[in-house]
């Protein structure tokens, strides 16, 4: 049985069914749907066998389905019941009980997605979302509970989206998050290279995912396979030594920019399978794919900066000189080690003698990224390293999601960042470990992902006395409503001194303002130099937020 929602608005939602009936002789049948409070009586004649049958079910002023951001996540029951009957006379009997019925909950409302701008029931949203592998690395072995509370935390730190990253989920994980009000990118099972075999598998198998998932508002999104590989290798092997990585970096950019079997063949197959099949959601045909010829559109983008090149710091730049790329931002981090007892593993007691290729191989450590961002070698004691990668992490999480954010829906739609929670133990990109544990970018994230933020342009590292400052202060809000009256404050300070600013005024409804610039020369007072801006809200919230940096 394959439900979707074909289109919804606040005058009407139309349902579409699509059923398949095994019947052991040719009968007529009377299919009985309800939606809601709403019934659809209809008759059909079988032919012996296989027979697949298609209506739709319209809901007069419906109660809409929302994501949590915009309102309640309402859910309608679904019911459909076959009654075999017999015919004699021109008259139709119709047995008493079902044959077979199937049950589920389903939500009435619209999504789309124009130049990575999602729309929800007709409304904008900008979507702050996280990557998700699988919850353990044994999937069957998870709890419901379990399932529930990765739901449940990603609400908690401000997400709208979790990216199912190259996997089907258990049915418990979308019912927590249709509950919930949490948008599902929803990846095929398919990632870097196959061979020319699998097509016509990976076509059935997309039909297949609508007819199991279909039905779930909260799935905003089919993606046909993540990061395509146009060559015969993943695309991140052992990155030590210059030539080797200028080697993977040719191949990778040639399997971008040239046609592949992956890339153009299998990846078009299952596109097309996709929408065949489910007509009322945004399909993609791969993921960090860059634009490319023939159209050069390109999908949405995996940015590494500060981890497997460049410094994180030219991601704003990067932003400018390449708005194309920043449309969507679907992966992009860097790895830290666990906090606390999740650490045991890397057995912390050897230091500085690690196991670093079990490490690599078991648990997920990339040594060379390490070794380039966060040293080892720098780092007396193993607790002194274990901070420093979890501040690296969090100072990179919370500097590109409000880059992000700054661009809100010009041109950028949302973001992804990777990932939210390990499903073994791990050195990571993930938030969360495999226990729950939280690593000190999840508050980073959260306090990112709130629903309104000042933000200021970052100051450099080091500064010079003398130097001139120009920097642009923003306030970001996804409220739903203007917010009037806002007062923003910021406050410059160094050793001996500091210089403040206040600005006041409007905030229109889900939009990034620039307040004002804030201009200063630097003075001369080796040390730290520190940026605070607050944001003081009309209903008493204040919001405030830290930059900092050294005066040479």
């Amino acid at each position: 049985l394959r439900v979707l929602c074909r289109e919804a608005d606040d005058q009407r939602a139309v349902v579409a069914f699509q059923a398949t009936l095994d019947t052991d002789a040719a009968r007529p049948v009377r299919v009985v749907s309800q939606v809601g409070g709403t019934d659809h009586v209809a008759t059909h004649p079988l032919a012996a066998g296989l027979n697949t049958i298609d209506w739709t079910v319209t809901v007069d002023r419906p109660t809409l389905w929302w994501p949590h951001a915009l309102g309640e996540a309402a859910l309608h029951d679904v019911r459909v019941q076959v009654f075999p009957a017999t015919e004699s006379d021109g008259s139709l009997d119709v047995d008493a009980e079902p044959s077979d019925e199937r049950r589920l909950r389903i939500g009435l409302r619209s999504i789309r997605m124009r130049n990575w701008v999602c729309t929800v029931n007709g409304e904008r949203l900008f979507l702050k979302g996280a990557d998700q592998g699988p919850q353990r690395m044994a999937l069957a072995e998870a709890t419901a509970d379990e399932l529930r509370r990765d739901v449940d935390l990603a609400v908690e730190t401000g997400l709208d989206l979790l990216r199912l990253h190259a996997h089907i989920g258990r049915p418990e994980l979308y019912d927590a998050a249709d509950a919930a009000g949490l948008l599902l990118w929803q990846d095929m099972p398919l990632q870097w290279g196959y061979a020319r075999g699998l097509r016509g598998q990976a076509r059935q198998q997309a039909r297949a995912a609508v007819d199991l998932l279909g039905h779930h508002p909260s799935i905003a999104l089919w993606c046909g396979h993540n990061q395509p590989a146009g060559v015969e290798h993943t695309p991140w092997p052992d990155l030590d030594g210059l030539g080797g990585r200028l080697s993977i970096a040719g191949r990778v950019a040639a399997g971008q920019q040239l046609p592949t079997w992956n890339k153009t063949m299998l990846d078009g197959t299952v596109k097309r399978a996709f929408e065949r099949a489910d007509g009322t959601r945004p399909v993609i045909p791969h993921s960090g794919v860059m634009p490319h010829p023939p159209r050069f559109d390109g999908t949405d983008s995996h940015l590494y900066f500060g981890w497997y090149w460049g410094d994180e710091r030219q991601f704003p730049a990067f932003c400018r000189a390449v708005p194309r790329m920043v449309r969507f931002v679907s992966e992009f981090g860097a790895q830290s080690v666990p906090a606390g007892e999740g650490a045991a593993f890397l057995e912390p007691e050897r230091w500085p003698d690690l196991d670093w290729d079990r490490l690599a191989h078991t648990h997920g450590l990339q040594k060379a990224a390490f070794d380039r961002y966060v040293p080892p070698a720098e780092h007396p004691t193993f607790e002194s390293w274990q901070a420093a990668t979890q501040r690296y992490q969090a100072n990179l999480i919370k500097h590109h999601v409000e880059t992000l954010r700054r661009l809100k829906y010009r041109p950028t739609g949302g973001f992804a960042v990777f990932s939210f929670a390990d499903g073994h133990p791990a050195v990571s990109w993930s938030v969360l470990d495999w226990e729950r544990r939280p690593k000190p970018a999840l508050a980073a994230l959260r306090e990112a992902c709130r629903p309104v933020i000042v933000v200021a342009d970052r100051l450099p590292a080091t500064v010079l006395p003398g130097d001139p400052l120009g920097l642009d202060i923003h306030v970001v809000s996804d409220r739903r409503a203007p917010i009037a009256g806002a007062e923003v404050t910021a406050k410059l300070s160094w050793a001996g001194g500091d210089h403040a600013w206040r600005w006041r005024g409007d905030v229109p409804a889900d939009e990034c303002v620039r307040v004002g610039t804030l201009q200063v020369i630097v003075p001369v007072a080796p040390g730290p130099l520190v940026l605070d801006v607050e944001l003081e809200l009309p209903d008493g919230e204040r919001v405030t937020n830290r930059y900092d940096a050294q005066i040479a």
